[in-house]
């Protein structure tokens, strides 16, 4: 790992003319950035000659909380708010809002559009409800099929994107709630969804998963609506009540101590995990099993009663670098299913950040001492972006190179070297 000093691999910089003061932003992919504020989504163009130009606009039903884009299905999602109240919505085809008066459509999630109107979503935005039992937290989109993942208190609620054919050259995008991932003992802060593989983050632990679509030893996903007054849950509650009252009546402070657990072990960290399938029948790929990867779980500060901002962890992120090959697909082909090679999670404290690798084997990889506070860090194949509280720090990463040993074990010149002189000696 080496730090930058006074030096980044960004060859100019521009200003975003925004009209409200920002809330909430995030990347639309190789050409788009949005910006919210308030009710209110500004979409500007980052390439081309009409470089941060504004491209469209667009009113929201909400103050937007949560704001994330998923380039497979060129669809945005935000966490909303209204009147005390939160909501999910997907905002589809928004490449057709021209002005912010045009129509929109307004539909649910799952709905069958009929044929009618199918032709006039082609030149209108569609906003998709999506409603849901308890309050979304967070959420995070498959960057390979445009999967959405939604963290509430108790669970993950996982959304499958799919495509109401109308003709060949325009699908109506839409969404089915095929699977549910009860997590007990851990409250989702941040999560990252990445072609099976999930990522739990709360202010002080770490938890990844893999689901799987193969079921092990018979064991087989719930197609049974979650009852969480079952014998084995109630049994659960009140233990974990009965240790929590008794630890309420002493005038102490318990801190967990720190600790990791990687591959199976990490199936005893006390988070408890089931699988509820919500999906149809005929689905492509259902999963029925979930594998443990990775707990992590720091201590916080006992110097006071409050868990200070200085511990808690942020930006949560799954890194997925595929084939060579799949490395130079055009924007039309993101819909197919593309070739993992390897995958990273990275997550931080304020001044210091952790990466592992996820496939294959569970190991830490890298760890990066900031020497300021971080607010925000980004991790690409070749450097991490940290945003501390004075400065933007760069550091090289090892991603890109890991990726090509797993698919050249012998790129190395050393071990190609190697390999030359014992051919040549074989052939002597």
């Amino acid at each position: 790992m080496v730090q930058l000093y006074n030096l980044h691999p960004f060859g100019s910089q521009q200003v975003v003319p925004c009209k409200l003061e920002p809330e909430r932003f995030c990347g639309g992919g190789p050409d788009a950035l949005f910006v919210a504020a308030g009710s209110k989504v500004e979409a500007f163009a980052v390439a081309g000659q009409e470089l941060c130009q504004p491209r469209c606009a667009f009113s929201t039903l909400g103050r937007v909380l949560r704001l994330v884009y998923s380039e497979a299905g060129d669809y945005l999602v935000a966490i909303e708010e209204k009147n005390q109240a939160t909501f999910l919505r997907a905002y589809v085809n928004w490449r057709s809002k021209r002005t912010e008066n045009s129509r929109v459509c307004i539909r649910m999630v799952g709905h069958n559009v009929e044929a009618p109107f199918r032709e006039t979503f082609r030149d209108q935005m569609s906003i998709v409800e999506m409603p849901l039992s308890e309050t979304p937290l967070c959420i995070s989109c498959c960057p390979v099929k445009g999967d959405l993942l939604v963290g509430c208190t108790n669970k993950l609620v996982l959304f499958s994107l799919k495509y109401q054919i109308i003709n060949e050259e325009f699908p109506v995008l839409d969404f089915e709630r095929s699977l549910i991932i009860h997590i007990h003992n851990i409250t989702p802060v941040e999560i990252s969804f990445c072609v099976g593989y999930v990522a739990v983050m709360s202010d002080l632990e770490v938890l990844i998963l893999k689901l799987e679509s193969n079921p092990k030893n018979g064991e087989s996903v719930h197609h049974h609506p979650y009852k969480p007054n079952s014998p084995v849950t109630q049994a659960n509650d009140e233990g974990t009540s009965n240790e929590t009252l008794q630890l309420e009546s002493e005038d102490f402070v318990i801190c967990q101590k720190p600790m990791e657990l990687l591959g199976q072990n990490s199936e005893q960290s006390g988070v408890s995990v089931t699988l509820e399938s919500t999906g149809l029948d005929d689905e492509k790929i259902k999963y029925f099993h979930v594998q443990h990867l990775l707990y992590r779980r720091f201590a916080p500060d006992i110097s006071s009663y409050v868990l200070s901002d200085d511990i808690k962890l942020h930006s949560l992120q799954l890194l997925p670098i595929y084939q060579t090959d799949s490395l130079t697909s055009e924007r039309k082909n993101l819909s197919q299913e593309k070739e993992l090679l390897s995958l990273f999670c990275f997550f931080s404290l304020p001044h210091v950040g952790y990466l592992y690798l996820v496939v294959k084997s569970v190991e830490l990889m890298s760890v990066y001492q900031y020497p300021e506070k971080s607010q925000q860090a980004v991790l690409t194949p070749q450097f991490l972006h940290v945003i501390t509280s004075n400065n933007l720090q760069c550091f090289t990463v090892r991603c890109s190179a890991a990726a090509a040993r797993e698919e050249d074990p012998y790129v190395d010149s050393t071990l190609k070297v190697r390999t030359a002189l014992l051919r040549q000696c074989n052939l002597r």
